[in-house]
């Protein structure tokens, strides 16, 4: 087909699908659905009449699928995942995804086999193909009617690793079908083979996604179609490198890719970029999902389903069975197994209700070589189970969400909504009033306007409890601090990752009552679900000389954040406390005084720490503040210029050369010093007692090797029983010492202070650590390897000569 007449179909299926996305809004359909249903109604008018809109050549194939649509609708879904959620939600997801498509598999096959004779081998690649899952159309509804995040996620995470299992699982049986039985491989092997591809393709994507989301940071120049094609160029790179190139899990090289551009790269950018990002993907899931569905009907043939309607019912049975044994059996007892937090019974139904087939089983079925026996048969069967998949949940979903009540407003919701009218109803009073003040709207008309008005937007005021009016209060406050850290994401005072964070911390606020606030409140900031995988890379990196630089870069990256963390904390908690005074005097508890307490002391805690921080790290603060303010300052004016330009206020010619500047100043903010310690290394040394007296030509060359290295409070420097390949001097701050006693038990031995010398043991060979050494404040050490010490002292006969005769008993302070 010429190139030119397929750029025209394709042009005519998406002014197709805008006007059916027009139409969908009066239909009870889904928009994947009428698209399907329009796909087959063009397919079967072709058939049966001699009108054939669509060529008989313009169809899916499965390579079409695989790498031009795939990919893409991959990626936006892992972009608008929720990665702490997903973290949280993995071993469900895992079950699902895994031994539940196993065992999907094995029911269709089983039942094909025993019923219809198909030959097992076969039956099973059928039930590998089936049993892949695309709740596009499922994701879209929850998305309208506001469903939990958590469903969101376990729905959607399980729909990506299960296309991943899927695909794997379809290569190992299409080879035993093509070669013979024999070659199908035994459980050990698959095994070996399923976690091979897994960790393979997440690793391709994870150093795809790294390299590209630092050339979108470090390369990025003001424009912002940049870091759009960047991403797109990622998505891509990282399918066709993983499933073309290494032969591993194209899924999870995206699925690793985009979690990576999204912790990494979109955290480091301003909120404008990373909007134009989220907006670049939205348009581009618009376009393929419209053209992918609409040719899914044209693909099907409507008149082959009557022909297999008894193998497409079995199978439909089959896989809801399976379904079930996933749904209500495997995750109740993952959750249980794992001390999980429960799933409710509810979003089981939806989950499994819920199970729609789509775009991944009929590229795997389209796959399949033509050599095969039965590839016919079973390409109907696929298409077959998607259309019945999609027909039968898609319009029925909405309904079942009403039944099993999951639609309706919970009562915080219902306070939320009444909060909401609230402010419509003064919005549309001070409108009205502005026009009346300016005498072009009469009090007659303008009283006839506001009843007309209240009666469509009013709140409905019905009586509420003081616990029902310190929750909405409560709520409000909340609301508040979302507002004031959108704005302050937009301005550029806060990265998405602090952005993130935050967003996570206030939806945990929302579910809790006050008295849960007031008595989580001392821990209110710690709740970070990274921690511990945070604590592990600084470990990692603590260990090796060769991450030493890495350390350093890391902790700057976590003092910054820190500081934006606790800025944006300060202006949040501010206006969250003006909000509440401006309730004040309608409303009087004593409740509402402890609520106010509360963000008073969030107010002060943060105010204190940054504080602390900046006494102790004056230096780094100092450059940290000056730079921040800069950069906020230039990227708020272009912001303002940039939305001036876009409503005609500035010509091209003026805005062109406004952002030039603007560009040109943030280029040339300084960069902040790697070291959050500038005091002279050799004085530090100097007051060690093992290097106390050496002449200072020696001790500067012992300088040139050494490192500050800066800790958070709760940092573990080194561990018990780590190999010791370094010293450390503690610059400033505390540590505390520990010593195991036991299994999983531990005694505090020692606080030390600045000038202790740490770490002493390391300078004896294959020497291990005898004590656990953490931050308790934040700390600065000096650090220097013992190899750098003992290579040094091969040339110095001083420093050779006092280690020689140094006692491992002699000096205070050793770790």
């Amino acid at each position: 087909m010429p190139l030119s007449e397929t750029l025209f179909i394709i042009l005519l299926l998406l002014l197709l699908a805008l006007l059916l996305s027009g139409l969908c809004r009066h239909l009870p359909l889904p928009y994947t659905i009428l698209l399907v249903v329009t796909g087959v109604s063009i397919n079967l008018l072709a058939t049966v009449t001699p009108f054939a809109l669509i060529p008989s050549g313009f169809h899916l194939s499965d390579e079409l699928v695989l790498f031009i649509f795939h990919p893409a609708l991959i990626f936006v879904s892992a972009l608008s995942l929720d990665a702490r959620t997903l973290i949280k939600d993995l071993l469900p997801i895992l079950v699902m995804a895994i031994p539940g498509m196993l065992i999907s598999a094995l029911l269709v096959a089983v039942g094909l086999n025993t019923f219809f004779y198909l030959n097992f081998i076969l039956a099973f690649l059928f039930g590998a193909i089936i049993s892949a899952t695309d709740p596009v159309a499922v994701i879209a509804l929850f998305k309208e009617l506001g469903v939990s995040k958590r469903l969101t996620v376990l729905v959607e995470g399980e729909s990506l690793f299960n296309d991943a299992t899927a695909i794997v699982l379809f290569n190992i049986v299409l080879g035993a079908v093509i070669h013979g039985e024999s070659a199908l491989m035994d459980a050990p092997t698959m095994i070996y083979y399923f976690t091979e591809h897994f960790l393979l393709g997440a690793l391709i994507g994870t150093v795809i996604g790294l390299l590209i989301s630092e050339m979108m940071v470090r390369m990025y120049h003001g424009q912002q179609s940049f870091v759009v094609v960047a991403s797109i160029v990622a998505a891509y790179l990282s399918f066709i490198v993983a499933e073309h190139n290494f032969h591993a899990s194209g899924i999870m090289s995206v699925l690793a890719t985009a979690l990576c551009i999204k912790g990494i790269a979109m955290s480091r950018l301003s909120g404008e970029s990373t909007h134009h990002i989220e907006a670049g993907w939205d348009i581009i899931s618009l376009v393929l999902n419209s053209l992918l569905f609409l040719l899914i009907g044209l693909t099907v043939d409507i008149f082959a389903f009557a022909i297999h309607w008894q193998q497409l019912t079995w199978v439909l049975l089959a896989i809801f069975a399976a379904r079930m044994i996933s749904v209500y059996g495997l995750i109740p007892m993952t959750t249980s197994l794992f001390s999980l937090p429960a799933i409710s019974l509810n979003s089981r139904h939806m989950m499994w209700w819920g199970c729609s087939k789509g775009t991944i089983a009929i590229a795997m079925a389209l796959a399949i070589p033509d050599t095969v026996v039965d590839r016919g048969l079973l390409l109907e069967l696929t298409l077959g189970m998607v259309l019945i998949s999609l027909v039968m949940s898609g319009p029925t979903l909405k309904p079942l969400m009403g039944a099993l009540k999951i639609d309706r407003l919970n009562d915080d919701e219902w306070l939320e909504l009444q909060e909401g009218m609230e402010q419509i109803s003064t919005s549309v009073n001070d409108c009205l009033h502005s026009f009346s003040r300016l005498h072009l709207l009469e009090s007659d008309m303008q009283d006839s306007v506001l009843q007309s008005l209240n009666r469509k937007i009013a709140p409905r005021h019905a009586t509420l409890t003081e616990a029902q009016q310190l929750r909405q209060i409560h709520l409000h406050a909340l609301n508040v601090e979302e507002r004031e850290l959108q704005r302050l994401h937009e301005i550029g005072l806060v990265n998405y990752y602090t952005y993130l964070n935050f967003k996570d911390i206030l939806r945990k606020d929302k579910a809790k009552s006050i008295d849960e606030m007031i008595r989580f409140n001392k821990n209110q900031d710690n709740v970070n679900p990274f921690l511990r995988f945070e604590m592990s890379i600084i470990k990692f990196l603590s260990e090796y000389e060769w991450t030493l630089n890495w350390l350093i870069r890391y902790q700057k990256i976590r003092f910054s954040n820190l500081i934006r963390h606790d800025l944006a904390g300060v202006l949040m908690a501010h206006e969250a406390l003006l909000a509440l005074k401006q309730v004040e005097p309608h409303f009087h508890s004593d409740k509402l005084n402890i609520i106010r307490k509360i963000y008073r002391h969030r107010l002060e805690r943060r105010q204190g720490r940054l504080k602390k921080l900046g006494k102790q790290f004056h230096d780094f603060y100092y450059q940290f503040e000056y730079r921040l303010f800069q950069e906020v300052a230039l990227r708020y004016s272009l912001k303002l210029i940039t939305e001036d330009f876009e409503h005609g206020k500035v010509s091209e010619k003026i805005y062109r050369r406004l952002e030039k500047r603007l560009d040109e100043a943030l280029k040339q903010l300084p960069d902040l010093a790697p070291e959050l310690s500038l005091s002279k290394r050799d004085d530090w040394l100097d007051s060690v007692p093992i290097f106390n007296g050496l002449p200072r030509d020696v001790l500067k060359k012992l300088a040139k090797n050494a490192h500050y290295v800066s800790f958070l409070p709760n940092d573990t420097i080194f561990n018990e029983n780590d190999r010791g390949d370094s010293i450390y001097i503690l610059v400033n701050g505390v540590v505390n010492v520990f010593q195991n006693t036991g299994p999983n038990q531990r005694v505090h031995i020692a606080e030390l202070r600045k000038g202790s010398f740490i770490g002493r043991h390391a300078l004896y060979d294959h020497a291990v650590r005898t004590a656990t050494v953490r931050a308790k404040t934040y700390v600065t050490l000096l650090r220097l390897t013992t190899q750098d010490i003992k290579t040094l002292s091969k040339a110095l006969p001083e420093l050779n000569q006092r280690l020689q005769e140094t006692d491992i008993n002699r000096y205070p302070n050793n770790t």
